[in-house]
């Protein structure tokens, strides 16, 4: 199980260093990391309940290293943040790549605290015009076509009979995006229902039972 703890992965040292505060307030025991090697040893050895990433602490490539984090640690939630402008498309790419959350410090303001309870409450944040194109064309291309924790989240609750509304309401997201996590998951397991995506995601090797062990 994993423990109340935050790793921050950030270049920006001055701006950890606020953050680390505010998230000390919601009850978080904080690390901060500057690179990505530090990153990968810290998770080794804390087993963080949650990561805060900033959004261009691996470059271009933050949205594929943020699909190999959900890869490898599919018990962590991760938050991409920013103190600059990140365009609602890229951000919806870190979303859509497997990110839980995304927040400016820039345009959450006073607000800040608000949003860092929220996500450390274990529900997703993300601004308006962030949800409001995520249902567009934005996603990365998966790495190994798996399925992300996400996904596996909605199968659970597709199987026990809830609506894409419903879903979307135990999830604290829209149907929007309900259904635009859902269209990836038909994309990589192939049919049109959810008996369709467990017997073909099976035999493709996608869906394993540890998944969907209680």
């Amino acid at each position: 199980m994993r423990n109340n703890s935050v790793i921050i992965a950030s270049t920006a040292l001055f701006l950890a260093d606020m953050l680390r505060e505010k998230l000390r307030d919601a009850g978080l025991q904080v690390f901060v990391v500057a690179n990505s090697n530090d990153l990968a040893g810290k998770i080794k050895t804390v087993y963080p309940r949650f990561i805060f990433l900033e959004h261009c602490f691996h470059g271009y490539g933050t949205d594929v290293f943020i699909q190999r984090l959900v890869k490898s640690n599919r018990n962590v939630s991760i938050t991409v943040w920013t103190a600059t402008e990140v365009k609602p498309n890229a951000a919806a790419r870190f979303i859509s790549a497997g990110a839980d959350s995304f927040f400016s410090l820039r345009d959450t303001g006073s607000n800040i605290e608000t949003v860092i309870f929220r996500i450390a409450g274990g529900r997703s944040y993300y601004p308006a015009d962030v949800e409001a194109v995520l249902d567009k064309d934005c996603a990365y291309p998966a790495i190994g076509e798996e399925l992300t924790r996400r996904e596996i989240e909605i199968i659970k609750l597709s199987l026990a009979g809830k609506t894409n509304q419903q879903i979307g309401n135990a999830l604290s997201v829209t149907i929007y995006t309900v259904k635009f996590h859902k269209r990836n998951i038909y994309r990589k397991c192939g049919g049109n229902t959810t008996v369709d995506i467990l017997r073909n995601g099976v035999i493709r090797g996608i869906i394993k039972p540890e998944d969907f062990e209680q």
